[in-house]
């Protein structure tokens, strides 16, 4: 049987780690080649080959004579990103190398910006009636008031070009607002859910004080749709997600016809534009009930096991998509929600196989 040869990039990655998770139990038909920018990541290792690589946004070309050789050298047929700056790269070299995009789980570069920026997104949605967040962005208003009046507080200020809610902050006042938005390649969004929450929170901080743990999260609406090749959604799967306690959250199926209609609207939405491959869309309802996006990722997510759990192979469905291999589904979905549990435990990598990849730049596992 021959197998099928991915190029994972960023393995050590949780979205990378999830993809080895699920493709774990099927080795016989995948061969994982992996890029890392580290060598001490216990994941690396887990591959059949991993290469040492520069990090791709600081140091794009080296990055790109690196990646061309190893597609070349491990004639690779599927190049799988896991990372935003991936993401981006990938689309870029789509158009640069057109003889590639078959191999290139993402589409063209224009729709891989609208799908990382956040105010892009906010005004791509905007042209396409999709049901974005209300969003203001840094150099693109001149007085925020009006926003607030209109929206209320609080408000969420965001990097636009953030990740996995980092530096994400929640803003209560005009003189917080004033300064998120002097703050370049920032983007304010009305709050989603429930702002009793807040205000209970810094009740709370005034009486007894900061807890060490928090977050206002809330309830998610996690869309994962494929755009396959031709430009067909080849599948949508809505999920409910809920971080129930510090580390554990709750993924469950969600059949609101509503959450469908957005996915599907979207996907086609991003088909047009020139998107390929994975398509994320997070959301959450509004004060008025009413589902909103509030970002957009083009790539597999940390909810890629649980989903997988539930019986939506979606990195086979990829793989079979892009590459015309049909991998053996191997498990019965479960039929009751998934709780995660992300608990810390001792996980090292072989001190042997650090120095072995750091000084070789490339660790390959012995037959």
């Amino acid at each position: 049987m021959t197998k099928v040869r991915l190029l994972v990039l960023s393995v050590g990655t949780r979205v990378g780690q999830n993809v080895l998770a699920v493709l774990a139990s099927r080795r016989g038909a995948v061969e994982i080649v992996a890029t890392s920018s580290v060598a001490n990541e216990p994941a690396l290792f887990e591959c059949d080959a991993v290469y040492l690589v520069p990090p791709t946004a600081a140091e794009p070309e080296a990055f790109e004579r690196s990646l061309l050789e190893i597609v070349a050298s491990e004639r690779i047929d599927l190049v799988v990103p896991c990372r935003d700056d991936d993401v981006v790269f990938l689309a870029g070299l789509r158009g640069r190398r057109p003889e590639l995009a078959p191999r290139l789980l993402c589409g063209g570069a224009e729709a891989s910006r609208i799908i990382v920026d956040k105010w892009l997104s906010a005004k791509f949605s905007a042209r396409q009636a999709l049901p974005f967040v209300p969003s203001i962005a840094c150099g693109e208003v001149r007085d925020g008031v009006a926003f607030a009046r209109r929206h209320g507080f609080p408000l969420v200020a965001k990097p636009r070009r953030g990740y996995a809610s980092q530096d994400v902050y929640i803003v209560c006042n005009e003189a917080q607002l004033a300064r998120a938005l002097a703050e370049p390649g920032w983007v304010v969004q009305q709050f989603l859910g429930d702002a009793r929450t807040v205000e209970e929170y810094l009740s709370h901080v005034d009486t007894r004080g900061i807890p060490l743990f928090h977050t206002f999260q809330g309830l998610k609406h996690s869309l994962q749709a494929l755009i396959a090749p031709d430009g067909a959604t080849a599948h949508l799967i809505c999920t409910r997600n809920a971080s129930r306690l510090r580390r554990s959250k709750r993924v469950e199926w969600d059949d609101d016809p509503a959450a469908s209609a957005v996915g599907e609207q979207c996907a086609r939405a991003f088909a047009t534009a020139g998107w390929r491959g994975p398509l994320n869309i997070q959301c959450q309802r509004d004060p008025q009930g009413e589902l909103r996006i509030h970002e957009f990722n083009g790539r597999f997510t940390g909810a890629t096991v649980e989903r997988w759990l539930l019986g939506h192979d979606e990195v086979g469905t990829a793989i079979e998509s892009f590459t015309g291999v049909a991998l053996p589904r191997d498990r019965s979905p479960v039929g009751a929600p998934v709780e995660a549990f992300e608990w810390v435990t001792a996980r090292a990598a072989d001190p042997g196989r650090v120095e072995a990849l750091a000084r070789d730049r490339v660790w390959r596992r012995l037959a």
